[in-house]
This record gives structure tokens, C-alpha cells and sequence, in this order.
């Protein structure tokens, strides 16, 4: 089994590359975890919002891990405590062994028919934050659901 986190990027500098890297080999030490970086797709200005969702779903379709369960990051999604997801997460590692693809959606979100495809939407925060910021909050709360998970004192109540 692997965790995937798949996001779009400009190539731009990340002033929070040091932290992701602390963070995923922290999570390396549980499971397998890969976080692919996708051009953002160059579309028309002419383009709405629905059109946009659209291109994005069916770019991200075709990035996904064959077999994989998908899970969207949006702040339209069930909003957990650390603790919650780790019990989320837990039972998600225990009774599948498919992989597990955590997707991080464009600046419009992501359209209803990806909603329906995927297998859940998941918020970080009601916040909206810079697709950085988010890959770093999740990061974080995916090493502190390994930690709780394995009774480590990371997390504290």
C-alpha cells in the first residue's frame, strides 16, 4: 500500500519545500508516500469556472494511481479533528489495501461530477489557504495520524 498526494504547481519558488521534505520522511518511517506535482494545465481565459473544474477533473483522472481510492482535500469537505482522521485513516489502511490518493484541487475547486467519483472530500479548515499552505497542513496531520496511530507522543490532548 501507498499514500498519494497529488497537487498542481507552478514551478514557482516553494518557500515551504524544507518542511515538506521534514514531513515526508517522517511519513516514509509508516508507509509509502509519494506527492506528484503537476504542471498546471494552460487554459483559455475565455474559460468559466464549471469549464475549468471540468478540464482539472479529467486532468487529474488521468494522473490517478490505477486502483486507487480517491480522496479530495476541500474546505467543502467533512471537517475531523487529528485524532478522527487518524482513526479515519487507521481503518482505511486496515480494511483496503488498495492504495490511497489524496488530491489537492485547482483555485476553483473541484467540479460535482469529481465529488461524486471519488470515494470522499475531506477538509483541512473551513480557511481557504495557498495550495502550499494546504500540502503542508495535510502533510503535518498525515505524519501526526501515523503518530497517534502508533501511540507516539507527538499529539497531545
Amino acid at each position: 500500500m501507498k499514500i498519494h498526494l497529488i497537487y498542481q504547481s507552478k514551478n514557482s519558488k516553494n518557500l515551504y519545500a524544507e518542511a515538506e521534505k521534514v514531513f515526508t520522511d517522517r511519513i516514509g518511517k509508516y508507509i509509502k508516500f509519494e506527492s506528484v506535482r503537476l504542471t498546471p494545465l494552460k487554459l483559455s481565459s475565455s474559460l468559466n469556472a464549471n469549464q475549468v473544474r471540468q478540464k482539472e477533473m479529467e486532468y487529474f483522472i488521468s494522473k490517478l494511481p490505477s486502483g486507487a481510492r480517491v480522496f479530495l482535500l476541500d474546505e467543502k469537505g467533512k471537517l475531523q479533528d487529528s485524532r478522527s482522521f487518524s482513526g479515519w485513516l487507521d481503518n482505511q489502511i486496515s480494511y483496503d489495501s488498495r492504495d490511497i490518493c489524496f488530491v489537492i484541487g485547482g483555485a476553483y475547486g473541484f467540479s460535482e461530477e469529481f465529488r461524486k467519483r471519488a470515494q470522499g472530500v475531506i477538509s483541512l479548515s473551513k480557511l481557504t489557504m495557498a495550495h502550499h499552505l494546504a500540502r503542508i497542513v495535510f502533510l503535518e496531520q498525515l505524519y501526526r495520524a501515523f503518530s497517534i496511530i502508533n501511540g507516539e507522543p507527538y499529539h497531545n490532548d
